[in-house]
């Protein structure tokens, strides 16, 4: 089923897709091309070339990792994306360290400021880390209690949190200074009134109440198969974890990668049926950074290499083959969102994968 802008609504989608949440194909198969940073209102800096998009929920921004002071946002007035001043950014390059809820936090790379906005064209100094060292990892955010944290990749800073308003730069308070209550995170989210994140080390999975996050438990402990995690990200009320083991044999590495769905207090982990088994930056792995949640459809997608998938409940997937959307060897996507009205965006090494829709 080729492409139609009129299969593009309610009825239509509800229709095609079974009504009621079951999953009937076909899944419309879309018409993809590459979009560079220029296509976003950047003028290249140096010979950097990476653009990555992010959606907070209310706001869509297009970032380009560069020293250069702009930011380029969705303008859904006049349906362009459009270049605004942004002089942090002219400080260090800008990465994003949590996008949901109506929120943007950020960084500033090589500093220890914590960036934030709302809408994708203004951005506030929101606070720092003293004495924070190495980098900063990763970050969420509880618009309902008004609670932040970000992680460290140092065992003796390893978190912070504030209760302060984002608009003001104030010191985000430190926990974990003993080097042992608290662990690093690689990843973080939240979820229902918890930050939740895959610990350092990638074995275990912690989390903390948004109300009281200076006090962190362990919900996933490691275990005897050495199981490891990625990507945990909370997306519509469901959250998606990527867990995989990996076997050893005269120093070939093979990987069983599978695309779970967690309880709400993060403490059980249930499988889908999306899986990869292979190399580990392969293309084909079912990453909840590549998941979106689809209102008009009231259905989660996901895309990877070659597929859109559709979802639910997030846990059975059906799929269906998207010619042109290829990346190359041990290249992935890694961060997908869709624009009512414009189309699918999915990031991957120097280039985003857009499709009108």
């Amino acid at each position: 089923m080729s492409y139609d802008r009129n299969f593009n609504n309610t009825l239509a989608i509800w229709t095609a897709f079974g009504g009621r949440g079951s999953i009937v194909l076909p899944i419309p198969t879309l018409s993809w091309t590459k979009k560079y940073y220029n296509n976003f209102g950047y003028t290249q800096y140096g010979s950097e070339r990476q653009i990555n998009v992010y959606d907070n929920g209310n706001a869509q921004i297009a970032v380009y990792y560069a020293k250069t002071p702009y930011m380029s946002y969705w303008n859904k007035t006049t349906k362009q994306w459009t270049v605004v001043s942004v002089p942090w950014w002219s400080h260090g390059q800008p990465e994003i360290l949590y996008a949901a809820d109506g929120v943007f936090i950020a960084k500033i790379v090589g500093l220890a400021n914590i960036i934030a906005s709302f809408d994708g064209i203004t951005w506030h100094n929101a606070g720092y880390c003293a004495g924070a060292q190495n980098a900063m990892t990763c970050g969420a955010y509880d618009m309902d209690r008004g609670s932040g944290v970000v992680s460290w990749w140092y065992y003796k800073s390893p978190v912070y949190y504030s209760f302060d308003s984002l608009e003001e730069r104030t010191a985000w308070t430190l926990v974990g200074s003993d080097g042992t209550s608290v662990p690093i995170f690689k990843y973080l989210t939240r979820h229902k009134g918890y930050f939740v994140g895959v610990v350092g080390g990638d074995k275990s999975i912690a989390r903390a109440s948004t109300s009281s996050p200076g006090s962190w438990g362990t919900t996933i402990p490691e275990d005897v198969n050495d199981t490891r995690y990625m990507f945990i990200r909370s997306i519509n009320g469901v959250l998606f974890v990527m867990k995989f083991n990996y076997t050893n044999v005269g120093g070939t590495y093979t990987y069983y990668v599978k695309l779970c769905v967690m309880n709400d207090n993060a403490t059980e982990i249930t499988e889908t049926n999306l899986s990869w088994v292979g190399d580990l930056a392969n293309n084909n792995i079912p990453n909840p950074r590549n998941i979106i949640w689809m209102p008009d459809w009231g259905k989660f997608a996901l895309l990877k290499e070659s597929s859109l998938c559709v979802s639910s409940d997030g846990i059975t997937w059906e799929c269906l083959h998207q010619p042109g959307l290829t990346t190359s060897q041990y290249d992935t996507f890694d961060g997908a969102m869709y624009i009512p009205g414009d189309g699918f965006y999915a990031k991957a090494s120097g280039y985003v994968y857009y499709a009108p829709y």
